[in-house]
């Protein structure tokens, strides 16, 4: 998966062989592909655990006993939905499944899809064993229904398996075909192989470096299905996800309700998915996302945004000279704010770390602020300057206050404002970066990202961040992340190629025991 110019990246940064459990996005998307079920049965699941802000952090999926009862719930409501279904799921009544060519015809079609590669001789004799008990002690319904129960319940089915062929420690081994065909999947649709994957799969060629890319292309030229996944990733990467479960005061912002908050989630995934999808008018790339002076809004939207608009559905629309792409999107600043007012650190904290990647160090921990200083009528920049001035904080605040002070420009719910408490808002500051000698200077927001986005670092951090989402591990090895961040560079900040290099990174087929 290395290109002929560039010598392969060490064994030492290859990942080991893990197992990784599905998010619940993934298991919402395999429950729908394998059994057609799209029922409510997930909707009480605990939050997944994150690594880096992600979801998907390998590492952090386990299986507790709580979450595990939620599995038992779902699988009980699912292999209901099935039996009450059975006639679009088998090729046969229930009542002839048992034992012969129509319960092997379901292990063949189903037990694959659902465990994403063919089940072993043993397995089989498992699950029929399944069946035929049940059936035994409640008839041929309930034998369905406790064997869709066995597969949903089974490790092979919520867990991803990424262990190659064994072999002695510190040797490399590439992934099984059907593992690498679901790693392709999951990384590209949070979704099972199709049929053609699974095709490739049993024909042993994924490893071919020319069908991987192939396969890759086709499966991110399916808008329908990988838009969903880069909106994920972007959500996520923009801590957006929970917006509706984070309310607003009502009495100051009485216009904001769940279901405005779930109208800018859409706006968000329509602005990708026209960047980025659109063959008529994307161009794919991350400038675009982070620049681009249009939205989607309709009319409940259109009042954040300062601009009209008729009807209920979201739509292409220009916007003022305030918006700037992504982070002056209504969806990101209200994401980072509480009930009534703006987070200042919080705004400019975030895009320093993670639009920048310049680190912010921790407060000291026996450090406690005078809150007396504060009082009610000062501005969110005067309440910063205030606590800025103590001498443990001077140094640490410079380094993202000002980009907090340029977003004071919108409030709790992403409105653009030019007073606060009654006073002008000063959207001015400076910002220094690491390697630069000077700070970047800007009169606005906007003015800052026209700016930032002439320079390296929101690139080469947006594909570091994409790398450890894609992998669930981190950022990977400093080899590694160099070249898919080359790789991004060099096509112009294209998404698809960023994809793509994270595809054909030596890492994303292979481990080290």
């Amino acid at each position: 998966m290395t290109t002929a110019s560039e010598p392969a990246c060490p064994d030492a940064e290859l990942p080991p062989p893990r197992v990784w459990r599905l998010t619940h996005a993934q298991l919402r998307n395999t429950l729908a592909d394998v059994f057609g079920f799209v029922g409510p049965a997930l909707d009480a699941l605990p939050p997944d655990s994150r690594l880096e802000g992600f979801a998907n952090g390998a590492d952090r999926l386990g299986v507790p006993p709580l979450l595990l009862e939620y599995y038992y719930k779902a699988a009980d409501e699912v292999s209901t939905d099935v039996v009450r279904r059975s006639g679009e799921v088998l090729a046969c009544p229930p009542a002839a499944l048992a034992p012969g060519p129509c319960l092997d015809r379901l292990l063949d079609t189903v037990g694959l899809r659902a465990w994403r590669r063919p089940l072993e001789a043993a397995e089989r004799a498992s699950l029929t064993s399944v069946f035929s008990g049940a059936s035994a002690a409640g008839g041929p319904e309930l034998g369905l229904k406790s064997l869709i129960e066995a597969l949903i319940v089974s490790p092979s089915f919520l867990y991803r398996f990424e262990l190659g062929t064994p072999g002695p420690a510190g040797t490399v081994t590439r992934l099984a075909d059907y593992e690498l065909a679901s790693a392709l999947s999951y990384t590209l649709w949070d979704a099972p192989p199709d049929a053609e994957l699974y095709q490739r799969a049993a024909a042993g060629v994924l490893h071919d470096p020319a069908v991987l890319r192939a396969e890759a292309a086709r499966l991110f030229g399916s808008a329908r299905r990988a838009s969903g996944a880069l909106t994920s990733f972007v959500r996520q990467w923009l801590r957006v996800d929970d917006l509706p479960q984070a309310g607003k005061d009502p009495m100051l912002f009485p216009m904001y309700d769940r279901l405005m908050a779930r109208d800018l989630l859409e706006e968000t995934r329509l602005y990708v998915e026209g960047v980025v999808f659109d063959p008529g008018g994307g161009d794919r790339s991350l400038r675009t996302l982070l620049t681009a002076r249009y939205g989607y809004v309709n009319s409940k939207t259109a009042k954040l945004d300062g601009v009209a608009r008729r009807g209920g559905e979201l739509a292409r629309t220009e916007l003022p000279v305030e918006r700037r792409g992504l982070l002056t999107s209504a969806a990101f600043l209200a994401a980072h704010a509480d009930a009534d007012t703006t987070r200042v650190v919080d705004r400019g904290k975030f895009v320093r770390e993670e639009v920048l990647c310049a680190e912010v160090p921790p407060p000291p921990d026996d450090f406690k602020f005078d809150e007396t200083t504060i009082t009610d009528d000062m501005t969110g920049r005067e309440k910063l300057t205030a606590h800025a001035k103590n001498p443990f904080c001077a140094n640490c605040h410079a380094l993202f206050d000002g980009i907090g002070f340029a977003l004071e420009s919108y409030d709790a719910v992403g409105r653009f404002r030019t007073t606060d408490k009654d006073k002008p808002i000063d959207p001015t500051g400076s910002l220094p970066l690491p390697g630069r000698t000077n700070p970047l200077r800007f009169a606005s927001f906007v003015d800052l990202v026209d700016q930032i986005t002439q320079l390296p670092e929101p690139y080469t951090c947006f594909a570091s961040r994409y790398l450890a989402y894609a992998t669930g591990r981190g950022a990977g090895g400093s080899c590694e992340q160099g070249r898919v961040q080359r790789a991004f560079r060099d096509s112009g900040y294209r998404l698809d190629v960023l994809v793509k290099s994270v595809v054909e990174a030596r890492s994303f087929g292979e481990r080290r025991r």
